[in-house]
């Protein structure tokens, strides 16, 4: 049954004749007065009515009347409403209720519908209704007595959702182990507001009441339909469902779905709201059509409608601003407003958007965001930058406002018909605020509206220095909620077979203010008896303990702990002590373990030892969890398992890999016992596996088939922009990528993507993704944070897919995944043509090992799921280009390090089913597999040497400076300017030297197996020189020649840092191709038709635009800056035109110092190695008198060669280190010992002592 307050009739008998002196009746507001006048008024309807506020009087009681009548509204109030308000009652004199809650005065409405005027709305707090009145019936409303003032309605203006951000999320680290909680793709969403640490603390928003006003719910949605729901109703259409009905637009529930998601949707894996534990009233009050624009007496009757269940937090992302002007934002005009600050006098937190106006012609917040009492969320994006449409404040009346921010830039949200999207606006920090009000209260219940404010406010991260951008900053909930009331932790006691003496409880509690030391406290009780209070003694510092004296066996102990504060401010732990306590029993343990293990696989002999896992928990605590095992039927020695936390215990198997041969049969069983006085076992097993053979252990991720709720991309274009057929909705069919790898000798494990988590990872050398003809790949934040990490580990990856670029670089758009693991660029086409080899990829393993793969590979391409055409960012290259974009991938590759034999990252952007020849497919997946496996030997060479500056008229060493060799190698110069990177593969480096205010000096070093190079590098002081040319030059369409706009720079020097500014309007910007080139005559592509349909280039390069090439800018680096430099821009494709607006060409240059070089030693030195005694490596420095061709080697006290380092290279005079690693010339592990390190430079023979301590 539906819950509604019910009021006592009261005999009333005045009439509105006589409600009013004499006194003149009011005009309507000036605000009507314009309504009326204008016949394009725009909120008039079809039948000539406006809606309008008409405001009474007062409500026609006074003296006993009065009294009587609060007295019935006090006792119709439910249980949880009462206990709501008393929170706040002293403000009222300690009622409940006011005359705000008592219905309108039935003559004053009477005679208001005498006048013909529709009635709309009745609004109790407001003592006002709304009325839908042609003009002569709005000025006899206005005429009335009893009629205090009539307004116009407000409604709400429809707006487009904010864009998506342009940059992406940084890639969180893998949480399953962080966080108990798998939060999916809320994880960074929450994190920023710092939500899961509390969640560890087991404030999920349990005992919290949220009313939603929204569009509509469909809370069939999977993260949704777990929610309690106390009650629903549709104010729209006046009817208890609030999912979609007949009349309704489509996307009527699509808003009020994506915000419910974000407070409290829970779909552990893919989406956890911060309030997840909280129940939930929701009320349906906003149209979405464009016919019947959603209006604020809805708004109204929806939050009277919520007090009545007691609702404890009010989430809004809702707001009116249309016939309103800035001045009326100050906190008491706009009657939505006035009722949510009514409802913070009653209890209720109040949380509103604060509007997505900023920079519109609007440029403020919109109601009720501007009330005194109502926490107004702002929004931020990934970075904590605001997001660029959230409102500011002032209100009028110069109160600072946003209240707090959170995120509203690419939230996480679910979307209505399943799935999960993106959304952008203060829509969505409203949630997150909201969600956090509820953790604050389900902390601590007692506080009142205010306080909850206080405490989001004070502890947010701009708190010091509020402003009307951020308001008091980003949101900390774990922070916020430990605000008010003292903070406890308590390891909770388990079952015992103790029946004498007493059962110590241990805690600490802490406070930001002193604490009451009466109200410290135990509480407990045996056999659900009457509670027992003992005081917490302080143990000192933040410590406190207490006991519970010994039970008898078979009792069962329940106990909570008590805190409170001078504030007044009471705590509990559990927090809903006493409706949720701790309990343990007392008597002879007689329950085992209980183990969760998942037996292992066959084993292949590569990736020796396998890994044992189990997860193990007790009610009275674990003596030992170990293996017993047999080796070929033969019993060996058991092994334990370590203790990682949380019930988790894990061990290798200790035998040596060398002595495991495939065929090898083992059969283990986990065993645990527990600390009983007579000890309780469990076991798991036996489990049997064999030790095999293989190429490589896969994960393969099956993300072929199209995910409920994804929707394809937007309408596709080719390169002549012609619309891409779309795909059959059934071509979504998985290739045979598995069969095919395991056919070849690779062990696979198949995990679809909905279902793949960290754990299937372990134990895994390469992971494979397999989209095939998917159009709505990668669509689950968690799949792409989980690679992401892999990736960032330096995990072998295999990407197929005929969609997965276009999706990650273009839309939806995933640009940390088309980053960190596509290493991808510009998105190019669709059906793009047969893959062609790439200029001087013949001999790449990829295209020969161990099959040797045609030249071309044609596809069978049938709809936009199959192929993408797409640029390697810098860092990748491609294998076999499209036959339309010749440089786009096709099949690009991505090395972590320079090693040739191996790669880190295969990317097929095809569905490899596509292609034509089947056994070509089933070969190129082979091949890249082999190239993520093969062997690339040892990493150790290095890389070393010195960084100068000059100083005084002389070159010195500099210290600080930042040695890059990419992919993560990486030194700072010391005191002295020398540096060291060590563990490198053999190959070829570029290595880069940077400090702040200096030039950048860039060395291209080869490094051999086993061996040291030597870098050096000189940075002097820069300046800097800033030219543009603002002159607008029309593109001319289609016409490869283009237009060619020129900067002269006539100072004199050498380039030593180059970045562009551009700014081009032009629709279409897939026509443009942008290059600049050098007065050397060096051409960089800027810009290279990426970007389809996509509008204008504005930015910089390399800061907002990245340079697709070919070229980069550094090419510039060592030319003459003096000259002409000049800009082309070329439009490809006809039927779109723009205009080149202005450029800018800013260089840094080297200041023209001169120094004298360093001074060369006067003779050849040896100089002590560093560190000495080492382990594993140590640096052996010497000086060269003169340029010659020195040997530098390590012998044994023997006098045996054990490691030649230098072999008669030619270095120039001047210092010089090498890196020992610690190993021979075979690349074996020297034992611990004394060396001698000696160098031959000419006819100097010299030597040092290293001591090599294993």
């Amino acid at each position: 049954m539906r819950s509604r307050p019910t009021i006592v009739a009261v005999a009333l008998i005045a009439m509105c004749l006589f409600a009013m002196t004499a006194a003149a009746a009011p005009a309507p507001s000036a605000a009507v007065e314009r309504a009326l006048a204008d016949p394009d008024f725009a909120g008039r309807r079809a039948d000539g009515t406006i809606a309008v506020w008409v405001w009474f009087a007062d409500k026609g009681l006074q003296g006993d009347a009065l009294a009587r009548a609060l007295d019935d509204a006090e006792r119709s109030l439910g249980e949880r409403a009462a206990a709501r308000r008393a929170k706040t009652a002293t403000d009222k004199g300690g009622r409940l209720v006011d005359a705000t809650d008592l219905p309108l005065h039935r003559p004053y409405l009477d005679s208001a519908l005498e006048t013909g005027a529709r009635l709309r709305r009745e609004s109790r707090w407001l003592n006002a209704a709304s009325f839908d009145a042609r003009p002569e019936q709005v000025r006899a409303l206005a005429a009335l007595p009893c009629v205090r003032e009539v307004t116009l309605l407000r409604r709400s203006q429809p707006r487009p959702a904010p864009a998506a951000p342009g940059i992406g999320m940084a890639a969180p680290a893998d949480k399953d182990l962080a966080w108990s909680i798998d939060y999916g793709g809320t994880l960074a969403d929450l994190e920023q507001i710092n939500v899961p640490a509390l969640h560890e603390e087991g404030i999920h928003g349990q005992g919290v009441l949220i009313g939603m006003m929204d569009t509509g719910f469909r809370t069939s949605h999977v993260s949704l339909s777990g929610l309690p729901v106390l009650d629903r109703w549709d104010f729209v259409n006046g009817d208890g469902v609030v999912e979609n009905e007949a009349g309704d637009p489509t996307t009527q529930d699509d808003h009020g779905t994506k915000t419910m998601s974000t407070v409290g949707g829970y779909d552990p894996g893919s989406h956890v709201g911060p309030a997840f534990a909280a129940s939930f009233v929701l009320a349906k009050t906003e149209d979405v059509s464009q016919e019947v624009p959603a209006e604020e007496d809805n708004w109204v009757a929806g939050i009277e409608w919520l007090d009545t269940f007691g609702v404890d937090v009010v989430s809004s992302s809702l707001g009116y601003i249309d016939w309103y002007v800035v001045a009326d934002l100050d906190g008491d005009t706009a009657a939505c407003t006035v009722a949510a600050d009514l409802a913070a006098g009653k209890g209720i937190v109040v949380c509103n958007s604060a509007g997505n106006e900023r920079g519109s012609s609007w440029n403020a917040l919109v109601t009720p965001a501007d009330g005194d009492s109502v926490i107004t969320a702002g929004a931020v994006t990934s970075t904590g930058a605001l997001s660029s449409f959230s409102s500011p404040g002032p209100t009028a009346d110069g109160r600072t406002k946003p209240d707090v921010c959170a995120l509203g830039s690419g939230n996480h949200v679910a979307r209505p018909s399943g799935g999960y999207t993106t959304a952008s606006g203060t829509s969505f920090s409203c949630p997150l605020t909201a969600g956090v009000a509820a953790l604050v209260l389900s902390r601590v219940p007692s506080l009142t509206p205010m306080q909850v404010r206080e405490a989001m406010r004070m502890t947010a991260d701009r708190a010091a220095t509020p402003d009307n951008d951020f308001g008091w900053g980003i949101l900390d909930a774990h922070a916020a909620a430990h605000y008010y009331g003292a903070s406890i932790v308590h390891a909770p006691l388990g079952d015992t077979e103790q029946t004498t003496g007493s059962y110590a409880v241990a805690c600490t509690i802490t406070d930001r203010v002193a604490l009451t030391p009466a109200e410290l406290q135990l509480r407990w009780r045996a056999d659900a008896g009457p509670w027992q209070q003992v005081l917490l003694a302080s143990a000192g510092g933040d410590a406190y303990e207490a006991a519970i004296p010994a039970q008898a066996v078979g009792v069962v102990v329940d106990y909570y702990l008590t805190a409170g504060d001078v504030l007044g401010v009471a705590t509990a732990l559990p927090a809903t002590a006493p409706a949720l306590v701790f309990s343990f029993r007392v008597g002879a343990d007689v329950t085992p373990p209980q183990i969760v293990h998942t037996p292992l696989g066959d084993q292949p002999a590569l990736t020796w030892p396998p890994l044992v896992r189990a997860t193990v928990t007790d009610n009275l605590g674990l003596a030992d969890v170990g293996v017993v095992f047999t080796w070929n039927g033969v019993p060996q020695t058991g092994f334990a398992l370590a203790d990682q936390g949380a019930g988790v215990f894990q061990a290798a198997f200790p035998v040596d890999a060398g002595s495991v041969q495939t065929g090898d049969v083992f059969a283990y069983t986990v065993v645990a016992h527990d600390a009983a006085v007579v000890p309780n076992a469990a076991s798991d097993g036996p489990h049997a596996f064999v030790v095999i053979d293989a190429l490589g252990v896969a994960l393969v991720i099956d993300d072929t088939a199209a995910k409920k709720g994804v929707v394809a991309g937007d309408v596709k274009f080719d390169e002549h922009k012609l619309p891409v057929a779309a795909p059959d909705s059934t071509k979504a069919a998985t290739s045979n990528l598995d069969r095919w790898l395991r056919e070849a000798g690779y062990v696979t494990t198949v995990v679809d993507a909905g279902a793949v988590v960290a754990g299937d990872l372990l134990g895994k050398q390469f992971v494979v993704l397999n989209c095939g003809a998917n159009t709505g790949p990668v669509a689950d934040a968690g799949l792409r944070t989980l690679l992401q990490g892999w990736a960032a580990a330096g995990g072998k990856l295999l990407v197929e897919g005929g969609e997965v670029a276009y999706d990650a670089v273009s839309s939806p758009g995933y640009p940390d995944f088309a980053a960190q693991v596509l290493h991808a660029g510009a998105w190019r086409s669709d059906n793009a043509g047969a893959l062609n080899l790439a200029p001087g990829m013949s001999a790449h393993p990829v295209a020969t090992v161990p099959h040797a793969l045609p030249a071309t590979l044609n596809l069978t391409y049938g709809a936009y799921g199959d192929q993408d055409a797409v640029d390697p960012a810098a860092d990748a290259v491609v294998v076999y280009g499209t036959a339309s974009y010749a440089a786009s991938a096709g099949v690009m590759v991505h090395d972590d390090n320079p090693a040739p034999q191996a790669g880190q990252i295969v990317v097929l952007s095809l569905n490899v089913g596509a292609l034509a020849d089947t056994t070509a497919a089933r070969h190129l997946v082979e091949n890249a597999a082999a190239y993520l496996m093969a062997d690339e030997g040892a990493a150790g060479g290095s890389i070393t040497g010195l960084v100068w500056t000059v100083a005084g008229g002389a070159y010195v060493p500099l210290a600080g400076a930042a040695v890059d060799a990419g992919a993560g190698h990486a030194a700072v110069s010391d005191g002295d300017g020398r540096y060291v990177i060590d563990g490198l593969y053999a190959g070829g480096y570029v290595v880069t030297a940077t400090s702040a205010g200096l030039s950048t000096d860039v060395a291209t070093v080869t490094v051999a197996e086993g061996q040291a190079a030597e870098a050096y590098f000189r940075l002097v002081p820069v300046t800097h020189l800033a030219y543009d040319n603002v002159t607008p030059a029309a593109i001319p369409d289609n016409n490869v020649a283009g237009i060619a706009s020129v900067i002269h720079v006539g100072t004199t020097g050498t380039v030593a840092g180059v970045d562009v500014d551009l700014n081009v309007t032009h629709t279409w910007r897939g026509d443009l191709i942008v290059e600049l080139q050098s007065p050397a005559g060096t051409v960089v592509r800027l810009h290279n038709r990426s970007g389809s349909s996509a509008d204008n280039i504005v930015g910089n390069y390399p800061g907002t635009l990245a340079v697709e090439g070919p070229g980069s800018l550094a090419d510039f680096i060592g030319e003459a800056v003096a000259g002409d430099w000049t800009l082309r821009i070329s439009d490809a494709v006809s039927s779109d035109t723009g205009t080149l607006n202005g450029w800018g060409l800013n260089l840094t240059l080297p200041t023209d110092l001169t120094a004298a070089p360093p001074a060369p030693a006067a003779a050849a030195r040896l100089l002590p190695n560093r560190p000495n005694p080492f382990n594993p490596r140590t640096e052996i420095r010497f000086e060269l008198a003169r340029d010659g061709s020195p040997r530098l080697a390590v012998f044994d006290v023997r006098g045996q060669l054990v490691r030649s380092l230098l072999s008669g290279g030619p270095l120039a005079a001047g210092p010089h280190a090498v890196v020992w690693d610690g190993r021979d010339d075979a690349g074996r592990e020297a034992p611990s010992g004394l060396y001698l390190a000696r160098l031959v430079a000419g006819d100097v023979r010299l030597e040092r002592k290293l001591l090599l301590a294993r």
